[in-house]
């Protein structure tokens, strides 16, 4: 049989405490107040443990709970460097040395222009050098010798109520690197009158919260079975999902490679070459203006194995937009603006037909981040070289993948783009929001393809990926595709695959 133990003057509700609830609370008790940290150290249990179980016991009025948030310091590497002395302290003994005043070409050599720099900017906020022409004079002194001690303390970290500095001078090597800051969170304890009293009635009685064989057969034990509330609903469990961006992006590659298409891929940094001149986009256009396109701060990219492109692409700019060519440009490396770079550059390798290719990937632009910018953002662009292609086809393409998304209907209207001739603009409805331009399409110009080597038509389009996303998502602010709240993303988690009315 199993004998129940109770006890008065408290309730049940106070009494039946899990076994967990048993051990941590003798552990604080054993204490009475501090940390969890000591508690931990003291009993052996894993501070995470206690941490948990915790705030249960204070619910219960057994024990009140303090949370402190302290800052911790610890020395740097350019701090313990400093020990040896600070770089205005250094400045001052070579100025003594030379009478109290030296050629500031003189303190360069001997520190270091950047060292010297930061020495001669700190001893005059100081008050202890001035500048005179070309000459470091000394004007006074002072010791850093508190400094020091608080570094060499901060080596093995240093709260900030045990530092010895204000909280100016703090800041101050905080800003210079010598330290830096750690935010600390305790959890103070302490055992209520009542939690002693609990105590001295648990005895060594041990909690059984789950029924065991032991206990079905009847073996007996000092026990206290804990209720069972059958009505209680079980924990919400989330599983594993994909983002819902990344399996939007999932679902339109399906899309592409059913219909046909090889996707392709290409690098995020690449010549203007083919980002602008072999698209026929002139040189002087103001879309590649610096503050328009970001440029990588590296060397030029060698261009000799495209020397006949180069040509070729030099003759038509030339002879088309009347302006005298410049190669040079052509070598200039940025960040794509665009991913037409990346098939047009498989077309340049790929000039028979049947070609079908797509890619999907991230472009470039120096815009301000707000609800419909990013700086950076995904594209689809693809292309098809077939026999006989025409408008009437790259029509019926488009109208193929619109209707895979979901969409019922899609119009087309005439539009421009720098490199197609005819241009279309595609819509879609969708429902709340009207018709929404979802892409931009045509036939290459004959420009581009003489200077590609291409000899049959190309059909050609481009989407802006996270504005289609945002469109098909019901999402009005275009950060939210990349939000790290839980929330919203629990929500999303079978948004791409809805269907659209």
């Amino acid at each position: 049989m199993v004998r129940i133990r109770r006890w008065a003057p408290f309730s049940e509700k106070d009494l039946l405490l899990s076994q967990g609830e048993r051990d941590v609370l003798r552990a604080l008790a054993s204490i009475g107040s501090g940390d969890i940290e000591q508690a931990s150290r003291v009993s052996g249990i894993p501070k995470s443990t206690i941490a948990s179980i915790i705030e249960s016991l204070a619910s219960k009025g057994l024990v009140r709970v303090e949370r402190r948030t302290r800052y911790l310091y610890r020395a740097t590497g350019e701090g313990l460097e400093s020990l040896r002395g600070f770089p205005e302290e250094i400045l001052l003994s070579i100025l003594s040395a030379r009478g109290g005043e030296a050629p500031l070409s003189e303190v360069e050599i001997l520190m270091g222009s950047e060292r010297a720099s930061i020495a001669i900017a700190w001893a005059r906020r100081r008050g202890w050098i001035e500048i005179r022409g070309d000459r470091v004079i000394m004007t006074g002194s002072g010791s850093l010798e508190k400094y020091r001690e608080f570094i060499a303390r901060a080596s093995d970290g240093v709260y900030q109520d045990e530092a010895g500095l204000s909280s100016e001078e703090i800041q101050e090597l905080v800003r210079r690197k010598m330290i830096v800051r750690e935010e600390k969170r305790d959890i103070l304890f302490e055992v209520t009158e009542k939690g002693y009293e609990v105590l001295k009635g648990l005895g060594d009685v041990h909690v059984v919260s789950r029924i065991s064989r032991d206990i079905v057969s009847g073996i007996v034990g000092n026990m206290i079975i804990r209720p069972y509330n059958v009505e209680a609903e079980p924990r919400e469990i989330y599983p594993a999902y994909k983002h819902f961006y990344v399996d939007f992006l999932e679902m339109l590659r399906d899309i592409m490679l059913s219909l046909g298409f090889d996707e392709i891929d290409d690098s995020l940094v690449v010549p203007e070459l083919w980002n602008f001149d072999i698209l026929y986009q002139a040189q002087d256009h103001p879309a590649r203006e610096i503050h328009d396109i970001l440029v990588a701060d590296s060397p030029p990219a060698d261009l000799t194995h495209y020397r006949d492109l180069l040509e070729r692409v030099s003759r038509e700019h030339s002879s088309g937009w009347g302006y005298s060519f410049d190669t040079g440009t052509s070598s200039r490396l940025i960040m794509r603006s665009q991913t037409t770079a990346a098939t047009i550059r498989y077309l340049y390798t790929h000039r028979e037909p049947p070609v079908r290719a797509f890619i999907i990937g991230r472009v470039f632009r120096s815009d301000v981040i707000d609800a419909k910018h990013l700086p950076e953002f995904h594209q689809m662009d693809g292309v098809a070289m077939e026999h006989g292609m025409s408008l009437r086809r790259l029509l019926g393409i488009l109208s193929q993948i619109t209707r895979a998304l979901g969409f019922r209907e899609v119009l087309f209207k005439p539009g421009y783009f720098p490199f197609t001739e005819p241009s279309v603009e595609g819509y879609v409805w969708i429902e709340g929001l009207g018709y929404v331009e979802i892409f931009g399409a045509g036939l290459f110009r004959p420009e581009v393809l003489r200077m590609t080597g291409l000899e049959h038509n190309v059909g050609a389009w481009g989407m802006g990926v996270d504005r289609l996303a945002m469109a098909y998502l019901a999402i009005s602010d275009i950060r939210e595709l990349y939000s790290p709240l839980i929330d919203r993303l629990r929500w999303h988690r079978v948004a791409s695959y809805k269907a659209i009315p």
